[in-house]
């Protein structure tokens, strides 16, 4: 595991060195220690990262997430509308704000940090199977691509903790439509037979990303199942109503005058 794990008092936070090597970002993929993201009452309230925001040295309110819906929209994040954001409906947020953390939530989805270096610029993606088969990810990279002009061949992705394909069983309902959106999908799918499959969906978005236009070694994971590491992380699949994840990305401040 090509991981770190770093963080505020008791609450550990896992790190990918490729990103953090960088000193331009700050990022962290929580964990269920400590409680956190416990999600008490399923209530999401802006002081439920105060852990991350700390070790970012931002304001809580400044950890930005969405209100995802597994589809296809991207948000734009900036210091005009980084505090009105937090009940759209999307799956992925960008931004080249410093001191703005953009991030997504996950308890099995795939979350994937995309880090501009060049823009700079950062992005966080949701990637449910829904949102992976409508082009999540190639949308993201586009709109880094159209809002910042970020070059894909020189961006870095990070994949968070997500169910692994020996925990992912799916059938024709999902299988249907990842054919069509993939022409790789024998490379991610394995029948179990009675139309059952296997769905190994953190490697599908690491192809989709390479299709978009990163290269294979700027794309990182952590590699982790959530369903089999429940000491770790929360799992849907495996527990039913349970906490979240949150899987985080900020420029430093001063990194964009630096780079302008």
């Amino acid at each position: 595991m090509n991981a770190d794990k770093r963080g505020s008092g008791s609450e550990p936070f896992l790190t990918i060195p490729a990103l953090e090597q960088h000193g331009t970002i700050r990022h962290a993929f929580t964990t269920r220690l400590a409680g956190l993201g416990l999600r008490h009452s399923g209530i999401r309230t802006s002081a439920d990262w105060q852990a991350v925001a700390d070790a970012f040295g931002i304001g809580a309110d400044r950890v930005v997430t969405v209100r995802q819906v597994h589809g296809d929209d991207v948000v734009t994040v900036n210091e005009r509308n980084f505090r009105d954001v937090r009940p759209c409906a999307a799956d992925a947020l960008v931004t080249d704000a410093p001191g703005i953390a953009v991030g997504v939530e996950t308890a099995d989805c795939v979350p994937v940090l995309l880090f501009d270096p060049a823009g700079p610029a950062v992005a966080a993606v949701h990637a449910g199977w829904r949102s992976t088969v409508k082009g999540i990810m190639q949308k993201a990279v586009r709109a880094l691509q159209h809002a910042y002009g970020s070059d894909p061949s020189a961006m870095v992705a990070a994949i968070g903790p997500a169910v692994g394909p020996e925990c992912y069983e799916v059938d024709e309902p999902v299988m249907g439509p990842l054919r069509e959106a993939f022409p790789f999908w024998r490379e991610v799918a394995a029948s179990r037979g009675n139309g059952r499959w296997s769905l190994d969906l953190a490697r599908t978005n690491r192809l989709a990303l390479a299709a978009a236009g990163l290269r294979e070694r700027n794309i990182h994971s952590l590699g982790m199942c959530t369903s089999c590491r429940r000491d770790l992380f929360y799992s849907f699949r495996a527990e039913g109503r349970t906490g979240r994840m949150l899987s985080a990305i900020m420029l430093r401040t001063g990194t964009t005058d630096e780079h302008r």
